[in-house]
């Protein structure tokens, strides 16, 4: 019997390591893929101590040669690729006036350049098949401005606009292209970037209860809440979604 097999970009840590738990969880051979090559491991190794199947490969988004490698790799171990969930991004900050040209494209390569590349490496493999679905990782700024984050919200909003793009281009040939925007998530990373930014724990206390006071669900996102969300899309669960992108976000753009 052929096994579905899930393609998750970033999935060394945070977001796209539960993603890639959740979707092995859920039946699928998963390509664990990241830059961070140990990163990588480390999540093929808990998804096969959960029981499931994954391969961990080193890869950077933005070099076509690796996506195009990344892609042969998940046909070479299972003959397919059914879902793809483009969940590599960065975050850069800065308003217009204060993000350095080098940091834009710096954004703009790993959060737009590297979902295009993504889909680009896995769409002939959809086609040959009849069927596929593709996954991006936006975010809320990608649908609503939000100060001090120039190249990281333009960035955003190209992701959200490709996944509509795609779905027009490839709907009719079976492949569904839909994009999730998280609002905030605590990580590891996030908190790393929220620590840095405090003098102490109180301050640091602090900041993280200035997020939550915006959300009318008042807490932070955690990882599960956007691979449950990314498992919807990625399925037959969603046959007939595309073209939409989907906000997790404790309800901050529609109740705010």
């Amino acid at each position: 019997m052929t096994v579905p097999t899930a393609i998750i970009t970033g999935a060394g840590s945070g977001i796209g390591r539960t993603i890639a738990e959740r979707l092995a969880a859920d039946g699928m051979a998963v390509l664990v893929v990241d830059r961070d090559g140990g990163g990588a491991t480390h999540t093929a190794a808990r998804i096969a101590a959960a029981g499931g199947q994954a391969q961990a490969h080193a890869a950077d988004v933005a070099d076509p040669a690796a996506m195009a490698g990344m892609a042969q790799a998940a046909l070479d171990w299972t003959g397919r690729i059914d879902t793809c969930v483009a969940n590599v991004g960065i975050m850069v900050e800065g308003d217009i006036l204060s993000v350095s040209p080098e940091d834009w494209d710096r954004a703009m390569a790993v959060n737009a350049k590297g979902g295009f590349l993504t889909a680009r490496a896995v769409i002939p493999a959809m086609l040959a098949q009849g069927k596929g679905a593709l996954v991006f990782t936006a975010s809320t700024v990608a649908l609503a401005g939000m100060k001090g984050v120039a190249a990281y919200s333009a960035s955003k909003g190209a992701v959200a606009a490709l996944t509509r793009q795609i779905a027009a281009d490839y709907a009719a040939r079976g492949i569904r292209s839909n994009a999730l925007a998280p609002g905030a998530v605590r990580t590891p990373l996030s908190e790393s970037q929220f620590r840095a930014r405090a003098a102490d724990d109180a301050g640091f206390d602090a900041l993280m209860a200035q997020v939550i006071a915006r959300y009318p669900v008042p807490r932070w996102g955690t990882t599960t809440d956007i691979a449950e969300a990314a498992l919807f899309r990625a399925t037959d669960r969603s046959a007939w979604i595309t073209g939409q992108v989907l906000p997790v976000d404790g309800g901050l753009l529609e109740l705010r």
